[in-house]
């Protein structure tokens, strides 16, 4: 056996290595199409087991060049590697930021949108989906509300444990906080089945001892839990939570946020050359969108001119369903352009959706949700009481974001290819991810699907709202801004409504901090590739080409993307 060999199997092993421990995060899981059997363990002892377990894959892996080997295998290997640098930290960070979806997204707070919120939507969603075939899975299906109940117990021990350790909520955040554990609460009946339908004919006789039981466990188990979960958040609590927010203002949160923007971005930058980056694209866009204004004569006047746009039909919506009906307009249109830019066809429907109630006062925009058992097509759900509120001229941006040729296309195509190792079919990379779906965005431009002046406009529109998410985010975790300096720059910069930017500073602030420094310093590395391949490539460079090689393998960092095309 060669030293190639060895190392060829010493790389398979050690993909499949971190595949296992991967494979046992929630959000992957739920991609998998797994049956809930069994939920996590939500612990800072079993944060600190996965690092552990992290750590040392992590050190094997460095002791082999994946650039040496056939791409088939080496890639595969990087993304096992930014897998288990996710987790690294999960212990070490806990007691500040820790990461219920297994995929990155360190959230301060359990409760709060993005971060425990978000993973027990996916768990309640999906209990309330579960089919019955036997008696094995109604025993399972009682298991798992009893380990519902125990999650939320850590969740709640958590944030009693880092309140005394002095790190509590602040209180801009609180009522949001409140809001989610109350909308959950309000939720939980439906976790006892309701109807025949989702019972085999052979179950009927187990149908009332079995609710009966669900029934039982969610009066005494769950709703208890969310309960204790909601007590802590006492007025003792709010008296002693600070004002002010941002992660440097908790012991050692300076250090792990630089880690955070290391981990989001894939890119080796500081907090401080990330704001000016975020300043000197602000100013380049605020020219773009005087310039489109002034074909109106409302050069000068920003608020004048989404007065105009509110006025005009084809952008507002009374009701989640017209809002629905926007996004289909887009949907519709890039169907008619989808060719001439990408080979391989869809194989997976999509479409957009209302957010649930619960998460809507917490959740700006909403967020991308792959099929999956029970929901075949893919949807993105968003916030139909903010969207029936605003000028839609932004949906078209949002729409290619979300949908194609952004996440969905990227999304689907990846989770649906077979020939990928199990890691790359189901790699997640925040940067690639979001990068891609803002470099859709602006592609989306390129391809002409922006027809009229209001939709360039709400291109523009969404284009600095993402790069203001460079300043404030920063500003607030790492230069010292207070939350309105951070609202009041919002203000200045975008035409949001102060209940979106509310929700907005509250995110980067007191959720999941850096998360956002994904979509703009992302969608650059993307376009900045492109341009040197085409320059490689001259005449030879075929955009489908391109768009074919860089989501063959699936989401990895970008630095690790620009040395595989380029290679």
């Amino acid at each position: 056996m060669t030293f190639q060999d060895r190392a060829i199997g010493a790389a398979s092993r050690l993909t499949s290595d971190a595949w296992e421990l991967f494979r046992d995060c929630p959000f992957v899981r739920m991609q998998l199409g797994e049956r809930l059997a069994k939920l996590p363990d939500f612990s800072g002892e079993a944060a600190r087991a996965v690092s552990a377990r992290a750590e040392g894959i992590l050190k094997q892996i460095d002791e082999i060049d994946a650039w040496s080997l056939p791409q088939t295998v080496g890639i595969p290997l990087r993304q096992a590697r930014y897998a288990m640098e996710m987790r690294r930290n999960a212990g070490a960070w806990y007691p500040t930021v820790f990461d219920p979806t297994g995929i990155g997204f360190y959230g301060l707070f359990a409760p709060s949108a993005y971060c425990g919120g978000f993973v027990l939507q996916m768990f309640i969603d999906s209990l309330t989906r579960q089919q019955f075939a036997t008696g094995g899975d109604l025993d399972r299906y009682l298991g798992v509300l009893h380990d519902l109940a125990q999650c939320v117990d850590r969740m709640a021990e958590r944030t009693a444990e880092q309140a005394v350790a002095g790190m509590r909520i602040p209180k801009p955040q609180l009522p949001a906080a409140r809001a989610i554990i109350a909308g959950f609460k309000g939720r939980l009946k439906q976790l006892v089945p309701d109807g025949t339908e989702r019972f085999a004919s052979g179950l009927r006789s187990d149908e009332l001892r079995f609710r009966a039981e669900a029934t039982r466990r969610v009066a005494d188990c769950i709703e208890p839990a969310f309960a204790r979960w909601a007590d802590v958040l006492d007025q003792d609590y709010e008296d002693k939570a600070p004002q002010g927010v941002g992660m440097a203002q908790y012991e050692g949160g300076r250090e792990i946020y630089r880690g955070l923007i290391r981990l989001h971005t894939t890119l080796d930058l500081e907090a401080e050359e990330i704001h000016e980056i975020g300043l000197e694209r602000i100013a380049r866009i605020h020219e773009r969108m005087k310039s489109i204004r002034s074909q109106c004569g409302l050069a000068d006047d920003p608020k004048a001119y989404l007065e105009f746009v509110r006025n005009d039909a084809r952008f507002s919506a009374a009701t989640p369903e017209a809002v629905t009906a926007v996004f289909q307009r887009y949907i519709d249109r890039m169907d008619r352009a989808y060719s001439s830019a990408f080979r391989e066809p869809l194989k997976v429907g999509y479409g957009a959706a209302p957010l649930p109630k619960a998460l809507e006062g917490s959740m700006t925009f909403g967020f991308y949700s792959p099929a999956k058992p029970g929901q075949e097509q893919a949807q993105y759900l968003f916030n139909g009481g903010h969207l029936t509120a605003v000028p839609l001229h932004t949906i078209a941006a949002l729409n290619f974001h979300e949908l194609v040729p952004g996440h969905h296309l990227h999304l689907s195509m990846q989770y649906g290819n077979d020939a990928l190792l199990p890691i790359s079919r189901n790699a997640f990379c925040n940067a690639f991810n979001e990068g891609w779906a803002e470099y859709a965005g602006h592609l989306a431009g390129e391809l002409g699907l922006y027809e009229t002046p209001e939709e360039q406009y709400g291109r523009c529109a969404l284009d600095i709202f993402l790069t203001c998410r460079l300043v404030v985010d920063t500003g607030m975790n790492a230069l010292g801004w207070s939350l309105e300096r951070a609202r009041e720059f919002m203000r200045e910069n975008t035409s949001m409504s102060d209940a979106e930017i509310r929700s907005e500073t509250l995110r980067y602030a007191c959720d999941i901090p850096a998360q956002a420094l994904a979509y703009k310093l992302g969608d650059t590395e993307l376009i900045r590739a492109r341009e040197v391949s085409r320059a490689k490539l001259g005449g030879r460079f075929d955009l489908r080409d391109f768009h074919a090689r860089v989501l063959a393998f699936g989401a990895m960092p970008l630095p690790d993307l620009h040395r595989y095309l380029n290679g």
